[in-house]
C-alpha cells in the first residue's frame, strides 16, 4: 500500500506508517451503525477535515455528533472534556470502541492490505455491513441507560 518514494500524505501518526482514514457513526440510542465513510490518505485527511467534507452535510439543523478529541468544532461536534464527563457519555464512547474492535476481527482491516488500494474501501464497507448484520442478529452491543 505504501507508495515509493515515501509520501507524507499517507502517513498515520497513530500507527506510525501508511494508512487510510475512515469514519464510523453509531446511533446513540440503538448502537446501530448509521454512518460509514472514508478511504482517504491519513496524512492528507484529518478526522475533522474528513467530517467537514461529508458528515456535517448529513446532519439535521442543530444536530450534533458526540466525538473524540480529533473533532474540535463546537458547531457540529460535542467533544467530551476530561473532568466534566458523566458516566453515560463514557459508556457511549466505550460502546463505539467495541464496534471498532469488532471491525478488527476482520483481518483485512487489521493487517497490511496487500491488494489494489481502490479495493480497500469496498472491503471496509463490506465489514461495516457484516458487522451491522451481526449486531442485528445475535451479537448486539450492550445497552446504555439514556
Amino acid at each position: 500500500m505504501e507508495p515509493t518514494p515515501f509520501d507524507k500524505k499517507w502517513y498515520s501518526h497513530k500507527f506510525h506508517g501508511p494508512g487510510l482514514r475512515y469514519e464510523i457513526g453509531l446511533s446513540i440510542y440503538t448502537g446501530d451503525i448509521v454512518w460509514a465513510n472514508g478511504g482517504l490518505p491519513c496524512g492528507k485527511w484529518s478526522d475533522l477535515k474528513l467530517a467537514r467534507n461529508t458528515l456535517i452535510y448529513a446532519l439535521q439543523p442543530r444536530e450534533m455528533v458526540l466525538a473524540d478529541g480529533g473533532y474540535n468544532d463546537p458547531n457540529y461536534f460535542r467533544v467530551p472534556t476530561r473532568n466534566g464527563d458523566n458516566l453515560q457519555i463514557k459508556q457511549i464512547l466505550a460502546r463505539h470502541e467495541t464496534v471498532n474492535g469488532r471491525f478488527k476481527q476482520f483481518r483485512c482491516l487489521k493487517n497490511t492490505f496487500r491488494h489494489n488500494l481502490f479495493l480497500h474501501p469496498r472491503f471496509f464497507h463490506a465489514v461495516v455491513n457484516v458487522t451491522q448484520l451481526m449486531l442485528q442478529n445475535g451479537e448486539p452491543l450492550y445497552d446504555i441507560d439514556l
